[in-house]
Parts: structure tokens; C-alpha cells; sequence
């Protein structure tokens, strides 16, 4: 009968490395949420633009990203871009390749948001004095923003548990240190467990406070 054993846990070296681990998670997703938040907010004004160029470029910007791996994604930017010329750091890399993947998925969210403005605000913004980016910035983008929360919170979580796959370039995140441990003591029942729990927890938080936020920004239109 298997038995469960943390006695690695009492090892100070493991400790640190699951505790660089999670701070690299968290450094990853952090940057990662703002930047692809920001990338995701023009390729959906460029989609939603009146202008033929510019909306084909948003398309194809989301349709690309959406249909391409993104381990490949992750391997291109790391693997091909010293080919170049370019050097890359690995946790550096996994930012810029996730805050790009992750854009994809906010622009369509937020493009939701921004079709679900009724005409009649437009309308309300012009006869105020507005102009396109004035109604775009008071007017169009607080409330986009609040309908596509929800929705963004859930690319959010996917964006934590994603950054797990950074580790296959060597950044040490809660993955990596994971790997790293159970190849020294060899108990991969007990490590992979603890990670379940750390991930689960770590989305449960991330949920319950969208949650809390939710309902002081709901909006109906």
C-alpha cells in the first residue's frame, strides 16, 4: 500500500525553490495580465474599427494566436529569436509570449464588451460635445469594460494556470521548481499534489475577489 511522504518539505533548500517558484508565477502573471489586458484593448478598437486595413489587422492578429499552440508560440520566441540576433531571458521570454497569446482572448472579450454599447450613448456622447475618442474614453470604454469583466477574470485564471507551461524554457515558476524537486527526491505523488492544491487555491482567491469587485462595478444596460 503506497504511503504519502513530505519529508522533503523539511529540507530549507526545497522550501526556497517552491517559494522562487511561486514568486516567478506571480512576477509571470502579474506583468502578464497588464500587458495583455493593454494589447487586447487595441487589437479590439482596431477590430471595431471603421477602417478596412485595420479592422483585417486586429483579425488576423486574434485569428493567428488563436490557431497556433501556444508552446509553439513560447518556442518561437525563445528558440528563434536568437537566431536573429535577439537574446532572450527566459522569464523575460515567457512574459512577452503570454501577454502576447493572452491578448487574443481579452480582445474578443473586450470586442463583446464594446458591441454591447447601445447605440443611444453615441448618441447621448454627440450631443454632449463629444468627440470619437472623448465618447471612446468616458463614454464606450467604462462601460465595455464593466460588462466584459466577468469574462476577463475568466481568461485570467487561465492565464495562472498557463504560465505553467514556462517551465519547459527553464524559467523556474511552481512548475519548474516542482520538476526540479521531485528529480532529486523521486516522490512525484506528493510534489504534483501540492502543486494541484497551490494552483486551485491560488484560482479560488483570484475568483472570490473578482467576485467581491463584480459587485461593486455591475452595471446593467
Amino acid at each position: 500500500m503506497y504511503r504519502l511522504n513530505f519529508r522533503f518539505l523539511s529540507n530549507p533548500q526545497y522550501i526556497a525553490l517552491l517559494k522562487e517558484g511561486a514568486v516567478n508565477t506571480v512576477i509571470i502573471t502579474f506583468f502578464c495580465l497588464i500587458f495583455g489586458f493593454l494589447i487586447g484593448l487595441v487589437i479590439a478598437l482596431l477590430r471595431q474599427s471603421k477602417n478596412k486595413v485595420l479592422r483585417f489587422l486586429g483579425a488576423f492578429w486574434v485569428d493567428f494566436l488563436r490557431n497556433t499552440p501556444f508552446l509553439v508560440q513560447l518556442f518561437f520566441f525563445y528558440y528563434g529569436l536568437p537566431q536573429l540576433g535577439i537574446d532572450t531571458d527566459p522569464l523575460i521570454t515567457s512574459i512577452i509570449a503570454l501577454s502576447i497569446n493572452v491578448s487574443a482572448g481579452n480582445c474578443e472579450v473586450i470586442r463583446a464588451g464594446l458591441m454591447a454599447v447601445k447605440k443611444s450613448y453615441y448618441e447621448c456622447a454627440a450631443a454632449l460635445g463629444f468627440g470619437p475618442l472623448q465618447t471612446i474614453r468616458y463614454v464606450v470604454l467604462p462601460i465595455s469594460l464593466r460588462v466584459a469583466f466577468k469574462p476577463l477574470v475568466n481568461n485570467f485564471v487561465n492565464l495562472v494556470l498557463t504560465t505553467s507551461v514556462c517551465f519547459s524554457i527553464t524559467v523556474v515558476d511552481m512548475m519548474g521548481a516542482s520538476k526540479i524537486i521531485n528529480g532529486r527526491v523521486d516522490r512525484p505523488f506528493e510534489i504534483f499534489l501540492l502543486l494541484l492544491v497551490a494552483y486551485c487555491i491560488l484560482t479560488f482567491l483570484i475568483s472570490m475577489i473578482s467576485k467581491v469587485v463584480d459587485k461593486k462595478i455591475a452595471i446593467t444596460l
